[in-house]
């Protein structure tokens, strides 16, 4: 069902019909069940800070409570594939960005393992093997191991911006957003080995950004925006493309009734989480939808306070 069709009436059955939770009202912990978890970020009174749940509402849990660095978290999160341990970027001393990771079970502070006090990073993607995580710096894709180590530049390429990276999950390639601040943004992959780049799915009448790898490889949803003089307002879909055909549907197709970025695959590849922003409306919240377009509705929702970049495993 397009979400512009869905009434708040709607929404709400189809975020308990869905087993949709709202943080702060269903607390508890407890295995992980084979919905996986996903990790994000909560804005409220000028702050931020990072939460792990579950579909089902049986895990739910604050991480980095009472340690130094505090967790404040701005632009991206990522779940390791063991489902331990979270990446991050935040500012370092109220600076630039660097990556940071902790563990999931709350035991151990925030460790730094990017350290460059000159740049500013986001975006981080934990590879599906685990032994590295790409993110974004100074206009380039580049990688590092969860310890620190082997800081890599992928793309070095001084007069390109990539950002927004995402790995396939063989770990062979990175999807990401290419010039992000121009119009016409594209997503790109580009092969490790060869330095290969290929389009995804270019198109002069859409922006393309915020791509995400789904977890058997034949798809990337992403965020898409139309531009041109046909748009008179702000409208931001979710995209998947066939990989193998390059065919494209619009999943979400909420007609600017909801603003909707930042996809994120579910283990089972059933459902791709997203950020939306009702119009008009102040705060963001988590809402999932399937790829087929059916089944939308919210994942994460609490009034008063926004949820944003996403990342389910």
């Amino acid at each position: 069902m397009a979400l512009a069709k869905l009434g708040l009436a709607a929404v709400v059955l189809a975020m308990l019909l869905a087993g949709g939770m709202c943080p702060g009202s269903q607390p508890g912990a407890g295995g992980v069940t084979s919905s996986g978890l996903f990790v994000y970020i909560v804005r409220a009174g000028g702050g931020s800070s990072l939460w792990v749940g579950n579909r089902e509402g049986s895990i739910l849990s604050q991480l980095g409570v009472g340690f130094y660095p505090p967790c404040t978290p701005t632009d991206g999160v990522s779940l390791s594939p063991d489902r331990e341990r979270v990446a991050f970027a935040m500012p370092t001393d109220g600076q630039l960005n660097d990556i940071y990771v902790i563990a999931r079970n709350g035991q151990s502070p925030p460790i730094n393992i990017t350290n460059t006090p000159s740049v500013n990073e986001s975006d981080p993607d934990w590879s599906r093997e685990g032994n590295s995580i790409a993110y974004a710096a100074n206009g380039d894709i580049w990688s590092v191991r969860p310890d620190g180590s082997a800081q890599r530049n992928l793309t070095n390429t001084p007069d390109l911006v990539e950002a927004d990276p995402s790995w396939s999950p063989d770990g062979s390639r990175i999807a990401y957003t290419l010039n992000p601040d121009l119009p016409n943004s594209e997503i790109e992959t580009i092969d490790l080995d060869t330095a290969t780049r290929t389009p995804v799915a270019a198109d002069k009448d859409l922006d393309e950004f915020g791509p995400s790898w789904s977890p058997t490889g034949g798809r990337i949803a992403f965020s898409g925006r139309p531009i041109g003089s046909q748009v008179t307002a702000e409208v931001v879909d979710i995209y998947v493309v066939e990989l193998a055909t390059g065919q494209r549907r619009n999943v979400t197709n909420a007609r600017g009734d909801v603003l909707c970025v930042g996809p994120a695959w579910s283990p089972d590849e059933a459902q791709i989480a997203f950020r939306g922003t009702r119009k008009g409306e102040p705060y963001s919240h988590i809402w999932s939808v399937r790829p087929s377009g059916s089944g939308a509705g919210l994942l994460v929702s609490e009034s008063g306070r926004s949820e944003t970049h996403v990342d389910w495993r």
